[in-house]
């Protein structure tokens, strides 16, 4: 079902932000909106790096002298530059760079190891890599191993720090004083001309590739247009809204889509100011916002968590933030209620790569609390039977859900069979995500496809078990899969990190007993492991499929 047919359920509902219909954001790629940004607001503040301001206008010729850096090293359109940096100046510089010569961007985590690293750059078939300085041993492990590889460009982290950086920077994070033989060290890739004409690029060419970790097999590159991009930072433009007098802090890092669209590209398409951290420190945030005062920020649910427990949060003033989106695992009410008394917006909304990030979420002015919020302008959606995939369910009914738009890339890399699994006929992209929607069109999110877990014949997916279960006042953090049963099929085990408070004075049978009393009888974990902590990715989410596979390997081995 599209959700253009339910107009009459949730119009009365629609954010006043959001444009109804058609296009507001023209087809110029995102460099081209930075650059006519930088000439618009050429004095004002672009990039704040721990305190170092760096103009529009300084950006602008930043991003220009990296062009022309690239150019010099051979980069020509449609070529692949890979980045394997944190968050940080060069970071930016870099990205807008290599779209402007019609580069595709590979952006990875610097923490990836040999075998990803390898992987990734000749899956993609990468030129150049720029990578910093914690990077260079695995590429010297692998430089044997990627013979598409004809230049490596090296730069610290602390290359754009001011004197007296603001929070403290982390001193692992800055400048060896090291020499690395046959690369090109960022001083010397920096003293290029820069570039004075920017390559023709058409919104529909190759901009990004977008590695998905995924839950089985290697990466795949999800390919991402300079269209997609442009119209992922629209979206989130309006859903703040942000306008040229916001701020926005980056702490989730820049190589990941929803960082990348959401804080990259969205403050650099509406010309706002964008304050980086390299490193997220539950402190050192606070530090930062205090001080510099943002206004809109997107962090993951369980570093929402994080902070809201963490001893120094009641000692900063961080009610600059009114908006800060939120994902990837329940909040409890409770902590929900401590951001509200602040006076701070938390609003949850929904992406993944392969849709450029945001194609669902709520909105500042129509925000429902346990939803995940309404379609977004320029984006449709269907709900799909997954036993029937060719009808739509009801109001009300659980069912896969699949978008639509100008955000969906175009297919994975070198990978047709999974395209076909994925990016289906007509613009539809199946996400494997179980939802809802209800009556006014807001959408709630079920579990994910591949997680549901059959206990009795019966279907649990693991999100609805751990919003209940976060309701145990004890509890900071859980994480619900299935393990084996012999005649159940299945049976739930909870991992739980307990609240420092309550660390040693609750047991795993009293939280059982207590769920006995939350959900049906099928439902409630059966299994209770307490955690001092619990895996996570790059965005602070909660790694399902670790904890997945740890159980699998302790069935393996009885």
């Amino acid at each position: 079902m599209e959700i253009k047919a339910w107009d009459r359920f949730w119009e009365k509902n629609f954010s006043k932000y959001w444009i109804k219909e058609g296009y507001m954001h023209g087809g110029d790629p995102m460099f081209r909106q930075v650059y006519d940004n930088s000439m618009r607001m050429r004095h004002r503040a672009a990039i704040n790096y721990y305190g170092r301001v760096i103009s529009w206008d300084e950006l602008r010729n930043l991003i220009l002298t990296a062009a022309g850096g690239l150019k010099k090293l051979g980069i020509e359109k449609g070529d692949r530059v890979y980045l394997g940096l944190a968050n940080s100046p060069q970071f930016v510089i870099c990205y807008y760079a290599a779209h402007s010569l019609g580069a595709v961007v590979m952006a990875m985590s610097p923490l990836y190891k040999a075998g990803e690293v390898s992987y990734a750059v000749n899956d993609a078939g990468a030129k150049v890599m720029i990578i910093e300085e914690s990077v260079v041993p695995v590429y010297n492990q692998i430089k044997d191993m990627v013979p598409t590889v004809e230049h490596v460009v090296v730069t610290a982290l602390d290359e754009y720090l001011p004197e007296d950086p603001y929070p403290a920077f982390p001193a692992d994070l800055k400048a060896s004083g090291a020499e690395y033989p046959g690369t090109v060290a960022w001083k010397d890739f920096m003293a290029a001309d820069l570039i004075t004409q920017f390559e023709d690029v058409r919104p529909d060419d190759l901009a990004l590739l977008q590695y998905t970790s995924g839950t089985t097999g290697r990466p795949k590159g999800a390919m991402l247009t300079h269209k997609n991009l442009l119209n992922g930072a629209w979206i989130n433009s309006h859903m703040a809204p942000v306008t040229i007098e916001d701020r926005v802090i980056v702490v989730l890092p820049m190589f990941h889509i929803t960082a990348m669209n959401d804080l990259l590209n969205n403050p650099m398409y509406t010309g706002c100011e964008l304050i980086i951290m390299a490193r997220f420190d539950v402190e050192a945030f606070l530090q930062a916002v205090e001080r510099y005062k943002p206004t809109y920020t997107v962090i993951a649910t369980p570093i929402v968590i994080m902070m809201a427990n963490h001893p120094a949060f009641p000692k900063y003033d961080i009610s600059s933030l009114k908006v800060v989106g939120i994902g990837g695992a329940a909040l409890p009410v409770n902590i929900a209620n401590r951001y509200q008394a602040m006076g701070i917006n938390l609003f949850e909304g929904y992406g993944m790569s392969e849709t450029t990030a945001t194609t669902v979420c709520n909105a500042v002015d129509v925000n429902l609390f346990g939803s995940i919020g309404m379609v977004c302008p320029n984006m449709d959606i269907r709900v799909a039977d997954v036993t029937d995939i060719s009808r739509d369910v009801g109001i009300g009914e659980e069912g896969e859900l699949w978008v639509k738009g100008d955000s969906n890339g175009i297919g994975y890399w070198n990978n047709p069979e999974a395209t076909a699994e994925t990016f289906l006929p007509g613009g539809w992209v199946r996400t494997g995500d179980i939802v809802k929607v209800d009556e006014k069109g807001f959408v709630y999110i079920c579990g994910r496809l591949k997680e549901m877990i059959k206990v009795s014949a019966y279907s649990v997916f693991p999100a609805e078990v751990e919003e209940y279960m976060y309701a145990h006042p004890a509890i900071m953090e859980c994480c619900a899969i299935g393990v084996p049963h012999e005649t159940k099929g299945e049976e739930i085990k909870l991992f739980v990190v307990l609240k420092p408070d309550f660390v040693g004075k609750v047991t795993e049978e009293e939280i059982i007993d207590w769920a006995k009393g939350q959900m049906a009888n099928y439902k409630y974990p059966r299994h209770i492991e307490f955690r001092d902590s619990l895996p996570k990715g790059n965005t602070g989410k909660v790694l399902r499929k670790d904890l997945v596979a740890e159980e699998r390997a302790k069935w393996a081995n009885a």
